[in-house]
């Protein structure tokens, strides 16, 4: 059945499937990024961790105990460098992936009208996913913080701050134990002299 543009539904079908096909590449590729970022972020920081324990160990005090303080420090910026891969996959890449998915969307919704306007919009949803949340995406900010993009990085960022607190704790108990012990030896050298 031919219609007002002379292209049968073959050739339209065959035209639609390349359209939709080519919105679905680059929605992958934001989401291969995504993945991408998340899985070598995670490395990252496993391997900064790991090169912070082995330095930490190497700078062991006279009493064989970590340098706390140090810890404490190393730990903030890693907490701060998780935050920052946070924003840039939630703010950015994730902005991304969300535009172009709804591209797709509105791509499938209006099918019939597609020939008669040949409206492609990808790119204006790209952008316009900056300046809006689009009817695909979840409502209320239970939705949106309870989530699993979410969860992975509050895991992460759990851990950090626990060893963050063990480390705080351990250096608190250090100074302790020095003015204690320094108590004990005036109180000993005093007894002394005396």
């Amino acid at each position: 059945m031919a219609n007002d543009n002379n292209i049968n539904n073959e050739e339209f079908d065959e035209y639609y499937f390349k359209v939709w096909k080519s919105y679905e590449k680059v929605a992958m590729h934001f989401n291969d990024l995504i993945i991408r970022l998340r899985i070598q972020s995670i490395g990252g920081l496993a391997g900064l961790a790991a090169i912070l324990g082995i330095f930490l160990h190497t700078q062991e005090g006279s009493n064989g105990s970590f340098n706390c303080g140090l810890a404490i420090v190393a730990i903030i910026c890693l907490m701060l460098l998780w935050v920052a891969v946070w924003i840039l996959d939630i703010c950015y890449y994730n902005r991304l992936l969300e535009g172009s998915v709804n591209a797709i969307l509105e791509l499938e919704k209006k099918k019939a009208d597609f020939l008669e306007k040949k409206e492609i919009n990808l790119s204006s949803n790209i952008e316009g996913a900056f300046k809006q949340r689009f009817p695909h995406e979840p409502k209320g900010w239970s939705k949106r913080l309870f989530n699993g993009r979410n969860g992975f990085y509050m895991t992460v960022f759990i851990a950090l701050f626990v060893i963050l607190l063990v480390s705080s704790f351990m250096y608190c108990r250090s100074y302790q134990e020095k003015g204690i012990c320094t108590e004990e030896k005036v109180k000993h050298s005093e007894c002394i002299q005396r």
